[in-house]
């Protein structure tokens, strides 16, 4: 039954009603063929209203049109009138007894005012049951109620995205020089050799054996400084293969950033800075244009499009590294993007549905299931021990309709054998004792009501149960015992009758009980009663 929320309004005047004028808001389930419901408070001066659901949605029906009073506590369904839909709840507002004695409702009055207070706080229970009810379906769930129903489906919500680019951290001036002595390479005859200190300002000299003697080598004509290494010239003089040669010379002191380096955009207010951090490591080098610079990767702290900055707004360094001058982001960083809104989780999520659901039984059942006037569903799958063979049994609803459902949802390379169930007429024949002082007609109009109500309620292939229709019969109020029982089923003309008087009736898997004739025999109990 679909979930209704009652307004403040509506609250506060059924609490008053029922105070001043002893109006009842009592509930019932309508069953089908059910035409009678017995109200609890008697004598019962007036039905002043009745609210159910007919086709799914809220509905006040109208007395001598819909419903009447019979007697003084019985609500009676008129046969042309409209129905609450069936197993669903109604309500009936109804007078009994003698009013409270209470007059003074008026704004201001103490009974009012503590029914106004009763009444916000039942408004408030009423607000959170139907944020609850509505968390439950994805097309009105929100946020992580959301995320708990497509979960159902395997499917999670995407995540913000953090903003990523690059900045520039560098300086306009040289660093500082070290020097570097002697350092020793085996000469083994290659022409490059890269120094270990680096980036390499100058070559000061270079020392090594040449013919098995000591040789300062001339710097431009048997070397030269090649990037950050020793380049021994093609036409000058070079070392003795094998030998050991030394190098002297000044190189620039490497300036780190390191992994982690934070840098932010400015803003006058804290909750406006833009903050990111560098995610690789790497060194200041030198560029063409004589400065000492380095583009590093930097992640955006906080995901989301919170964290996009255009070219040119990062510019601090809460902490500079040490040598760094200045930071800057000379392309914009725009890709920080919000977490998946709820309305694209949906359309995800059903697609995903719709995917999963072209493989499965349930999937072909419950559409089915959809099609207007569908009572009784049975699916079997592989039922002659063919692979890739499903039988499907329908009672009800418009043969087109169920094809063209069938046709969509089924799975490829998958034949469904659609089929209307054969008709097993079913009659019942009870004997029950009544309680003293009951009245017969009635109670055999309500015995009738609940058996045909479970026979009805089969589903193809079903059994019908012996002790389900005892159990119908004794759920009357009046009734005392069950004293005999015969079901009789009808397959077809020339058939022989199968009767029962203790077991259950067989139902094949393509067949579906259907209730004919319900006769009902009653005694009077000569003990117990009301």
């Amino acid at each position: 039954m679909a979930f209704t929320r009652r307004s403040y309004e509506e609250i506060r005047d059924s609490i008053l009603a029922q105070i001043t004028k002893g109006i009842v808001n009592e509930k019932h389930v309508y069953e089908l063929y059910r035409t009678k419901h017995k109200l609890s408070n008697t004598p019962v001066k007036e039905v002043v209203k009745v609210e159910g659901t007919l086709n799914g949605s809220p509905h006040t029906f109208r007395e001598e049109v819909d419903y009447k009073l019979t007697g003084d506590d019985m609500l009676e369904w008129l046969a042309n009138g409209d129905k609450p839909d069936d197993r669903t709840s109604f309500f009936v507002n109804y007078t009994f007894g003698v009013p409270t004695g209470i007059t003074d409702i008026n704004p201001g009055s103490v009974a009012r005012t503590i029914v106004e207070a009763v009444s916000r706080e039942i408004d408030f229970l009423y607000a959170q049951l139907n944020h609850i009810y509505l968390a439950g379906f994805i097309d009105t769930a929100t946020g992580s109620a959301l995320d708990l129903v497509v979960s159902i489906l395997g499917v999670e919500r995407k995540p913000a995205e953090h903003a990523t680019g690059k900045v520039t951290f560098g300086r306009g001036t040289e660093p500082g020089e070290v020097s570097v002595e002697r350092e020793a390479h085996v000469y083994d005859g290659k022409t490059a050799y890269e120094l270990k200190s680096t980036p390499v300002k100058n070559i000061v000299g270079v020392e090594g054996t040449k013919d098995g003697a000591s040789k300062t080598f001339e710097k431009d004509v048997d070397y030269v400084l090649t990037g950050d290494g020793v380049e021994w010239s093609a036409g000058g003089k070079k070392p003795d293969l094998n030998s050991v040669f030394y190098v002297d010379y000044v190189a620039y002191e490497q300036i780190k950033i390191p992994v982690g380096t934070k840098v932010s955009t400015y803003a006058r207010r804290p909750e406006d800075v833009k903050v990111f951090e560098s995610t690789e490591e790497k060194i200041l080098e030198r560029t063409p244009e004589g400065r000492w610079e380095a583009d590093i990767p930097v992640r955006a702290m906080v995901a989301g499009t919170v964290g996009n900055a255009v070219a040119g707004t990062i510019t601090v360094m809460p902490q500079p590294p040490v040598g760094v001058e200045y930071v800057v982001n000379r392309e914009d960083i725009l890709n920080g993007m919000e977490a998946e809104a709820d309305k694209e989780l949906r359309e995800r999520a059903k697609h995903a549905l719709e995917v999963a659901g072209k493989a499965t039984l349930v999937s072909l059942e419950s559409a089915v299931w959809g099609v207007e006037g569908v009572d009784s569903v049975l699916i079997e799958e592989m039922s002659d021990g063919v692979p890739g063979v499903v039988k499907l049994i329908v009672d009800g609803g418009e043969t087109s309709e169920i094809e063209r459902v069938i046709n969509d949802i089924r799975a490829a390379g998958v034949r469904v054998e659609f089929s209307r169930p054969k008709t097993i007429h079913i009659d019942v024949t009870l004997t029950v004792t009544l309680k003293r002082g009951a009245t017969p007609a009635s109670v055999e109009g309500d015995i009738e009501a609940k058996v045909r109500s479970y026979i009805s309620s089969l589903n193809v292939g079903d059994d019908v149960i012996y002790s389900r229709i005892v159990g119908a019969a004794l759920e009357v109020e009046d009734v005392y015992d069950v004293n005999e029982l015969t079901i009789k089923a009808f397959r077809k003309e020339g058939e022989e009758v199968i009767t029962s008087t203790r077991e259950n009736i067989e139902i094949h898997a393509e067949e579906r009980a259907v209730p004919r004739e319900v006769n009902i025999l009653v005694k009077m109990s000569e003990i117990g009663g009301k």
